[in-house]
């Protein structure tokens, strides 16, 4: 029997509905968002079976689903989540899973105490150049980390209020931090500086321009992770998205959002490796195993795991407004 799949909000719905496709034994049976043009655009793709909701309540009553992908703004998390585990079995939250850990703690208990089982949309875990990269990693400690988030402001209004999207560290560059987290362990330690006065041509703008975030993790590495959203279309003082990772034997240099990869053996040896796969494919086989299962077996990231690297870039927000040195768990 199929596992029956709802979506609250059509942010990202597309891709996850365009993966599923591919993925035996789910049907997408319903969808709810306040956006009229979202819905109708994922209607048109003819892969949702039956109708949409004007309110996610009315269609976690009516629809007997097994699962949920909650495809939301950061800043609407919180109350849906509690909603669907009362009614669902498996929830998919994509990133960020909150905007404050006092939410993220709500949310927990309840996930725990209902028996749910969850994974969050940390998809770069999921990509072959990633998990090739964790092989090396795991017997040859990095020690320098290189990252940047590095583009042009993007046109949802809610990105540019750091009230609803928390700023483009937990954003956008949340993957970049989960991504480090995932390859070379715990960040321990990070202190942040921002930027803001350049981009005065953007209404109700209130996000950095430009943020730097170094860190230190627990194995003895450091590293950097910058972000900037100043950019204009034509990407006159864009650095682009890339992760840089070395440990004495080999650097690890991943660039784009697709993570192609060039691996340095030595001086007279790259290997380059060009990302090919659909990570959405692996995320979503691996999320509705686990809910046939009844376990976490096989999700690389659950949500406990993404409360941690939410952590991380709250506490580069924390050094930044008190100007200090912060631990990760002083929070």
């Amino acid at each position: 029997m199929n596992q029956r799949i709802g979506f609250i909000g059509s942010g990202f719905a597309q891709e996850h509905i365009s993966a599923l496709a591919e993925v035996p034994g789910n049907e997408v049976v319903a969808i709810s968002s306040r956006s009229s043009e979202g819905i109708q655009h994922l209607l048109a793709d003819g892969r949702i079976t039956h109708y949409p909701f004007e309110n996610h309540l009315e269609m976690l009553r009516k629809e007997q689903l097994d699962a949920v992908y909650i495809c939301l703004p950061p800043h609407l998390h919180g109350d849906i989540e509690i909603a669907c585990a009362e009614h669902v079995k498996g929830l998919f939250i994509e990133k960020p899973i909150a905007l404050d850990l006092a939410t993220t703690s709500r949310l927990n208990d309840c996930f725990k105490q209902a028996g749910n089982i969850v994974s969050v949309g940390y998809m770069y875990r999921y990509r072959e150049n990633i998990l090739k990269a964790k092989e090396h990693f795991a017997s040859n400690t990095s020690i320098l980390i290189n990252a940047a988030w590095s583009g042009e402001l993007p046109p949802p209004y809610w990105w540019r209020r750091r009230e609803q999207s928390g700023g483009q560290l937990t954003e956008q560059a949340t993957h970049l931090i989960d991504s480090i987290r995932y390859l070379s362990g715990e960040i321990s330690e990070v202190s942040a500086y921002a930027t803001r006065g350049f981009i005065t041509e953007v209404d109700d703008f209130n996000v950095d321009d430009a943020m730097v975030m170094n860190f230190h993790l627990a194995s003895g590495a450091i590293g950097t992770v910058q972000t900037s959203c100043f950019s204009h279309a034509h990407g006159g003082g864009e650095l682009g998205i890339y992760l840089e990772m070395a440990s004495r034997e080999k650097t690890f240099r991943f660039r784009n959002h697709c993570m192609d990869l060039e691996i340095q053996h030595n001086a007279q040896h790259r290997e380059k490796l060009l990302s090919a796969d659909n990570p959405l494919i692996a995320e979503n086989t691996a999320f509705l195993q686990a809910l046939r299962n009844g376990n976490h077996n096989g999700i690389h990231s659950t949500f406990d795991d993404a409360t941690e690297s939410l952590k991380v870039s709250l506490a580069a927000d924390l050094s930044i407004r008190e100007k200090r040195c912060v631990a990760i768990d002083s929070l």
